[in-house]
């Protein structure tokens, strides 16, 4: 099974991981903008020996590497982290925080690349071993949304040669440090967005009665909409519908009824009957309340797919895992997660898993969530999840699936 080789490799990398992960951390760069990024992880994919390294995927700043195993053809195992950064100033005081003005790793993605390029170099340590292949993907632009489609959809990343499984993780805040959890089945839910702009009739706010006031036409399907996950959806169904921001009209006088309001918000699931049913009422509700009132409501929405675990994965994921950090550190979360993530292009295509990698110590617990300026990878999960990484590719490809063939 060759896992004392995997730790014993982990370890004598780890801190090149590390120092890899801070290099990322203190230059990251936004969705689709990652070009510095990608040059350094290529730079050191190139250092490995046995990996066919590809630049420029998904428009120009993803990277692929392929490992082809010593022992002939056999099944092939995609292995993802995304790369991009966010448009958030840093507040850890880290002494190696960001040096780009306005940009930062606050969702541990420069933790997920370091951890990728270990699994890279772990196995390729082991490449003489195994009798099948291993794509290494490090995708950009994960939060804006458009990298996995275009590595999917443009790249062919699940083809030449064809996956038979793909698997990612991410670093988690609500997961103690030293612990990985594993969804049993919805890792991501549907991820949604919607907009309403309700269009009246301006005046002054004087005579409102010779107005058709689009500010009191929202706040009426503001109510309604809250009514569509209390009233129209079973208790027990996985929902979200957030109203995030509304703003209406081009003018600061406090005595101008505007033309038009706007309201945008998400809507979440983890079953696609109920992101239809939330589509449908959204723009139901909206347009029927703005004809009773005299107005007039624009409604659009659109949503993606949801990260599903494939049931086998789940049990495979955890037995591999438990060979690198114990069993007792390896548990099953039975709650649906309702982020957003774009390994749903992958995952929809083709079985596998994603994982939540904990990050939470006894300094950290409860001070900072994803996204937040605040937020600080334990960088012990690094080596760890790389080893974890090289563990589930080797049991793969040595079972030939996600169970030994008989």
């Amino acid at each position: 099974m060759l896992t004392e080789e995997i730790k014993a490799s982990a370890e004598r990398h780890a801190a090149a991981m590390i120092e890899f992960r801070r290099d990322l951390h203190r230059h990251p760069e936004l969705s689709m903008k990652e070009r510095r990024t990608a040059l350094r992880i290529a730079e050191e994919l190139k250092k490995l020996d046995g990996l066919e390294v590809t630049e420029g995927a998904a428009g120009g700043t993803g990277v692929v590497a392929l490992l082809r195993g010593g022992k002939g053809k056999g099944v092939t195992v995609l292995l993802r982290a995304d790369i991009d950064a966010l448009p958030v100033t840093e507040e850890t005081g880290l002494p190696f925080a960001s040096e780009n003005a306005g940009v930062m790793h606050a969702c541990g993605h420069d933790g997920h690349a370091a951890w990728l390029l270990g699994a890279a170099a772990i196995l390729s340590e082991l490449g003489e071993n195994l009798s099948g292949c291993v794509k290494f993907v490090f995708q950009p632009g994960e939060e804006n949304g458009s990298g996995g489609r275009r590595m999917v959809l443009e790249d062919k990343v699940l083809e030449s040669p064809h996956v038979d499984a793909v698997f990612a993780a991410h670093a988690w805040p609500g997961v103690p440090s030293g612990n990985i959890a594993i969804t049993e089945r919805c890792a991501f839910g549907y991820p949604g967005r919607f907009s309403i702009k309700v269009t009246g009739r301006g005046g002054h706010g004087s005579w409102p009665h010779l107005c058709v006031d689009p500010i009191a036409v929202a706040h009426q399907i503001y109510g309604a909409l809250q009514q569509i996950v209390s009233r129209r959806l079973p208790e027990t169904t996985a929902r979200v519908l957030s109203v995030c921001t509304i703003r209406s009209g081009d003018s600061f006088a406090g005595n101008i009824i505007p033309e038009w309001c706007e309201m945008t918000g998400t809507i979440r699931s983890d079953r696609s009957e109920v992101m239809e049913q939330m589509t449908c009422d959204i723009k139901n509700l909206a347009e029927s309340i703005a004809a009773a009132n005299g107005a007039r409501a624009e409604v659009s929405s659109r949503w993606g797919g949801a990260v599903i675990n494939t049931p086998e994965a789940v049990p495979f994921c955890t037995e591999a895992a438990a060979k690198i950090i114990g069993a007792e550190n390896v548990v099953i979360d039975r709650e649906s997660h309702l982020g957003g993530e774009d390994f749903s292009e992958y995952i929809t295509r083709t079985p596998g898993a994603y994982l939540f990698a904990g990050i939470d110590t006894d300094e950290t617990r409860g001070k900072f969530c994803l996204h937040a300026s605040n937020f600080v990878l334990d960088e012990s999960v690094v080596p760890r999840m790389a080893a974890v990484f090289a563990q589930i590719a080797v049991d793969f490809i040595e079972n030939g699936g996600f169970a030994p063939k008989r």
